[in-house]
């Protein structure tokens, strides 16, 4: 049985928005990501995002399921993202899969996308 899905992407190129290279943007990303994550039916336990000024942004989003986590740096136009949710009860699959593309398309928005899924 595979009991989860793991997948992986290195983002190069992102278009960040101007909004969130601040607190308050940062903000805003976490309530797009927490609707988000109600809109594919996955459960959110709690998150931590540490803003560290207009360079860096860091995420851990704990899930019912298991977690989402990314790094992104501004200057270097890059974000480095994890979405991981287990199948042991329920396939998740699609909804890891739907979730992880709404972040590269509609939140990063990178021009390049390296991408690896890991059945577990």
């Amino acid at each position: 049985m595979k009991t989860g899905l793991h997948l992986i992407g290195d983002l190069h190129g992102c278009q960040f928005s101007p909004s969130l290279r601040d607190e308050r943007g940062v903000e805003e990303l976490k309530s797009l990501i927490s609707q988000k994550i109600k809109d594919v039916d996955l459960r959110e336990l709690g998150s931590y995002y540490h803003y560290f000024g207009p360079d860096a942004v860091t995420a851990v989003v704990c899930l019912s399921e298991s977690h989402i986590s990314f790094h992104s740096w501004a200057k270097e136009k890059y974000t480095s993202l994890d979405v991981f949710v287990c199948n042991y009860k329920t396939d998740n699959t699609k909804k890891a899969k739907e979730l992880f593309e709404y972040l590269i398309a509609e939140v990063f928005r990178p021009k390049k996308v390296k991408k690896q899924e890991i059945e577990r």
